[in-house]
């Protein structure tokens, strides 16, 4: 079937029926801010407000209406309709092959309109493809392009402003938490997600297994911040997210366990919507709590806290220290395997028991995940048989270590 989408400009529209079938087609009307005359002998109560004739319909009613739209199935007024001269289009609702347009699916954004056709042969397809686009059509929209229209009017257009605006519009990055490395452990929106990026930044805890699971047409960069080696200052990460997201690019910022926690995903954050960017963050699991251990299993803890013994700028945290004084609580440690003369030094001045149960878990989810059951008093020479990542558990709880390890 050959057709021509085409955009009426204040068509004069006359709608014949009062049943659901027109109020359904009265709705889509009104919905569009499209006048138009309803004309039927009765209305059903769901009818919505609009003007109408409540008569039977007589050709004295065609009148010169450019669009006449028949949502009777009544055979008299097919009759009627075809014994007049052809000066108007015609719909047939549900019958396509008599009709000489169709109802498209449309989206209305402001002044953008999207029609989406199926030739009359599925509306409701043509219905599940408009929700689908609607979706993701950037909420600004509207506003672009009254922008746009003003300038048109004063006589200014830049189509490379133009461009450069639009596609930037449609461009979003996601901060995705892509948990302790086992792609299983990736939640089904992160993983959904990955699928349809454009762009990916990764870190370099990012395990190779997840790696393999980035489609082949994406766009892989690594921004690994390691300690002791070459890497991106953040900074140029930002600008790098910022410079892809910009050409309407759909950028995903891989980031080892929860964006959130210790992964400066927030400073990222920040930067990207005060440069414009619409971010969306999808949390991981944490190495913190995703590791065996329960941190609050009843009569051993009843609290836990995470902490990082690594800050900005390479510096030292050990402001935590007094929490291993607490009989009752969990102490989980991020980014301290590198810190463990200090933690030892620093515990000692504060009176910490030297008993007090240790836990290095180094590669947590992965096939060489390695666990090290020790105590403060052993930390130092047990800690060099650890690999990093690792991240250290102290407290009570820890005894449940070789439980666990029987058990599963």
């Amino acid at each position: 079937m050959k057709t021509l989408p085409i955009t009426l400009h204040n068509p004069r529209i006359l709608l014949i029926g009062g049943g659901k079938v027109a109020t359904h087609k009265a709705n889509i009307l009104v919905k569009n801010q499209i006048e138009f005359l309803a004309i039927s002998k009765e209305f059903i109560s769901e009818f919505p407000v609009c003007k109408t004739i409540k008569v039977d319909f007589d050709k004295k009613h065609i009148q010169d209406f450019q669009i006449i739209i028949d949502a009777t199935g009544s055979k008299g007024v097919a009759e009627i309709l075809d014994s007049v001269p052809k000066t108007f289009l015609l719909n047939r609702v549900d019958n396509p092959k008599d009709s000489d347009f169709f109802f498209n699916s449309l989206i209305v954004k402001d002044d953008l309109k999207i029609s989406i056709s199926t030739s009359g042969k599925s509306p409701k397809l043509g219905q599940i493809i408009r929700d689908d686009i609607e979706k993701n059509l950037p909420v600004n929209i509207g506003a672009l392009l009254n922008d746009f229209g003003k300038s048109r009017e004063n006589g200014e257009i830049n189509i490379s402003e133009i461009e450069k605006r639009s596609k930037a519009l449609f461009g979003k990055v996601f901060l995705i938490g892509a948990g302790t490395g086992d792609p299983e452990l990736l939640t089904i929106k992160a993983y959904k997600t990955i699928q349809k990026m454009d762009t990916i930044f990764f870190d370099h805890l990012i395990s190779d297994e997840i790696l393999e699971i980035i489609p082949q047409t994406v766009k892989i960069v690594s921004v690994g911040k390691q300690k002791g080696s070459h890497s991106k200052k953040q900074v140029e990460i930002n600008k790098l997210m910022l410079d892809e997201v910009r050409e309407g690019k759909k950028v995903g910022r891989l980031k080892a366990g929860d964006p959130y926690i210790f992964g400066r995903g927030g400073e990222e954050f920040l930067y990207l919507v005060e440069n414009g960017v619409s971010v969306e963050v999808i949390s991981g699991i944490s190495s913190a709590i995703s590791n065996g251990i329960p941190p609050t299993f009843r009569g051993l803890s009843s609290s836990f806290t995470v902490v990082s013994a690594h800050l900005k700028g390479n510096s030292l945290n050990l402001e935590w220290i007094p929490f291993l004084k607490m009989e009752n609580h969990t102490l989980i440690v991020l980014m301290g395997l590198s810190r463990v003369s200090e933690i030892f030094n620093e515990s000692t001045k504060q009176n910490i028991s030297l008993k007090t149960q240790v836990l290095i878990i180094s590669n947590i989810s992965r096939k060489n995940e390695k666990r090290i059951s020790t105590t403060l008093e052993n930390i130092i020479i047990d800690s060099k048989k650890a690999d990093r990542p690792a991240i250290m558990i102290f407290g009570r709880v820890v005894k449940l270590e070789s439980q666990i390890n029987k058990l599963g």
